[in-house]
């Protein structure tokens, strides 16, 4: 947990404290010797020195400088500034025994008189975090509370709330810590506050997963005052940790530029201009814009540096970079590399990607078990967010291609490996979404739709409701496609319904439920418009159909006769003469009711000549309705033609009309 070192900056006196000891007067009024101003003098230098050495990060080495002085010190004015920079260095070890022994150092100091006033609030700051560390939440709280409650200095009070926040961050109650520093912020005018304050608010927000808001947070603090950061090489390197580890590299990336702005020294150089390199392989996206912005830096390292730390790896990283722009082939790479697990892996990784811009689909989910080993990190580097959506990517790949070259019964086997993921992704694409659920359609399986249905099952979608409906229906699922079809009817989309309208006629037709059917045709009565919308579908010959004997039992004859017009043309015009005769004998009684005799006939012979495989008792009803025609016509002997034709039909059932033709 990092201290808040610009404060301890301004409260940390130690430069005037060295200069009024150059008076060195005793507490006698006795002037004190050269050489304990000299003693005095030096100690001042370690403790300045120890804290350079913090801020360049070396927190290892200003610990071992400030621990070894602080056991043979035997100046007592040095003692308050050494404890409180032993305990700062201790913290900054990121242990539990460190932090242990420093907080007993640290409070035993402070109930002993030994941290100088003017250090005090200092001193409980750092034993809240040190506190914090050993898991001593209670006694951080109280530390936090003295500041707030004991401390006159309004500022001092304020970061006291400020490491309350911290505590309630520690407990997870990030309501309460988010308050306590919302309330700072409103008050302070304070440059430095205001940063203190949104750098802990971002780390609140990062671990109560607000992402977006840690985001432009923190999108503000360095655009405001970066300084913050690059002033401080070892509170950068923690943000910068915080910001890749939050997935936020592309701040951790304007963080290290303005600290290679600022700095001369040639080791930091070094360092800053490795992790931006690697940090830039993080922000990579799938363009060769940052590799080469890596690739640059990676070889400055190894001309400015080459004996240094990173100039090996540096190495390796160029010809990574150079794998992944095609200019060195996986195997060379893994042949190179042979004791290195992560080049392996990302040479393997690089031969997926390259099999998959080859359109190797069969080859790659044939090898779904090798590549699934590779490490989540390695794939995030290389631009995907996991093995699994690079997958996903083949499958929805695999799947567009079938769905363009229309092979439905191929997609099924496509499904067997696709995740609800890859369906999410797929639909997205609004140029195949529609081809892919009419090849679940025009291609009934079972399992498919299962993946359908649980991946949209709680969609708002109407139009998804809708190819649900007719899947389930496709696969004989009735009680189901009723279901969507309710959803469908919930949502109230008129476009949908529309379109929905003759899939639910079907649906229940198929039922086989009479009542469940009127209650669809009293639905038509007030959708109208919908028969028109429809009226290109094949499916509303059927529907005529059935509406017209529905509307003749309701008495509706207005709406009956246009009905089976409606299905008399519409039959000619798809020349699908599934109701002949029924539909030519109908309109032809009706002529004749209307005494148009001639129209009637005409009927009458189209009922023949459409009708594939005329029914005996309807081919004898056909030549009785003839022959009474041309008798109320007196055409005789036309008459007496139809009364041969009708005898001469065989095998009819029951028969009233033969039989009155037999007769004649």
């Amino acid at each position: 947990m990092k201290i808040l070192i610009l404060l301890f900056i301004l409260l940390n006196v130690s430069y005037s404290k060295k200069d009024f000891y150059y008076s060195f007067i005793n507490s006698s009024g006795v002037q004190i010797s050269e050489k304990r101003k000299q003693t005095i003098s030096d100690g001042f230098d370690i403790i300045e020195n120890a804290k350079n050495l913090a801020r360049d990060g070396k927190i290892d080495e200003a610990y071992s400088l400030i621990d070894a002085y602080k056991n043979k010190n035997k100046i007592n004015v040095l003692n308050s500034d050494l404890i409180l920079l032993y305990s700062e260095l201790s913290l900054k070890k990121q242990s539990k025994r460190f932090s242990l022994d420093a907080s007993k150092l640290l409070e035993n100091a402070i109930n002993s008189s030994l941290i100088n006033q003017f250090d005090l609030a200092k001193a409980y700051m750092l034993l809240v975090e040190l506190k914090l560390k050993i898991n001593k939440t209670k006694d951080a709280k109280y530390f936090a509370q003295i500041i707030i409650n004991n401390f006159e200095n309004e500022l001092t009070k304020t970061y006291g709330k400020i490491e309350l926040a911290k505590v309630y961050k520690y407990q997870k109650s990030y309501d309460k810590a988010i308050k306590i520093l919302y309330s700072i912020l409103a008050k302070t005018n304070d440059k430095l506050v205001a940063t203190v304050v949104a750098d802990e608010l971002f780390d609140v927000y990062i671990d109560n997963k607000e992402y977006e808001k840690a985001n432009v947070l923190i999108s503000n603090v360095l655009k405001n005052n970066i300084n913050y950061y690059a002033n401080d090489s070892y509170l950068a390197n923690q943000k910068i940790t915080k910001l890749i580890k939050a997935n936020m590299p592309e701040h951790a990336a304007e963080i290290l530029k303005e600290l290679l702005n600022k700095t001369t020294k040639e080791e930091s150089i070094e360092d800053f201009k490795y992790k931006l390199a690697n940090t830039y392989m993080l922000m990579y996206d799938r363009t060769n814009f940052y590799l080469e912005k890596a690739k640059e830096l990676y070889k400055d390292i190894i001309n400015d540096y080459a004996q240094g730390t990173y100039a090996k790896k540096s190495k390796m990283f160029i010809d990574e970079i150079l794998m992944r722009q095609g200019r060195l082939k996986p195997t060379v790479i893994a042949a190179k590399y042979e004791i290195s697990e992560a080049m392996q892996q990302k040479a393997l990784l690089q031969e997926l990607i390259n099999d998959k811009e080859d359109k190797k689909y069969k080859l790659i989910l044939r090898s779904k078990k090798v590549y699934k080993k590779i490490s989540n990190n390695i794939v995030k580097r290389f631009g995907y967010e996991s093995i699994e959506s690079i997958f996903d990517e083949v499958n929805i790949s695999m799947i567009k291609e079938l769905l363009n070259e229309g092979k439905c019964f191929e997609l099924n086997k496509a499904l067997k490996t696709s995740r609800s993921e890859t369906l999410e992704k797929l639909i997205e694409d609004e140029t195949i979404k529609f081809k892919f659920f009419e090849c679940l359609i025009e291609v009934p399986y079972e399992r498919g739709y299962m993946q359908v249905k649980n991946t949209f099952n709680t969609s708002r979608d109407p139009n998804i409701y809708l190819y649900l409906e007719r899947m389930a229906y496709s696969l004989g699922l009735i009680e189901e496609a009723l279901d969507y079809s309710a959803k469908v009817e919930m949502v109230d989309n008129q476009d949908v319904l529309a379109k929905e309208f003759l899939y639910r006629y079907q649906i229940l037709k198929s039922k086989g439920d009479s009542l469940s059917l009127d209650k669809f045709f009293s639905y038509t009565n007030m959708n109208l418009a919908f028969i028109t919308l429809n009226k290109n579908n094949p499916v509303i010959v059927d529907f005529y159909y059935d509406y017209y004997l529905y509307l003749l039992k309701k008495k509706d004859n207005t709406k009956a006769n246009e009905i089976i017009n409606e299905l008399y043309l519409k039959q000619k015009e798809l020349r699908a003469h599934i109701y002949s005769p029924f539909v030519e004998i109908e309109l032809s009684k009706k002529a004749k009711e209307n005494n148009d005799l001639q129209k009637s006939l005409d009927y009458l012979f189209e009922a023949k000549e459409n009708t594939r495989r005329l029914k005996a008792n309807d081919e004898v009803k056909i030549y009785y309705d003839i022959l009474k025609l041309y008798d109320a016509l007196g055409n005789k002997i036309k008459e007496d033609e139809y009364i041969t034709k009708c005898k001469e039909v065989k095998n009819t059932k029951d028969s009233l009309y033969k039989k009155m033709c037999d007769e004649m």
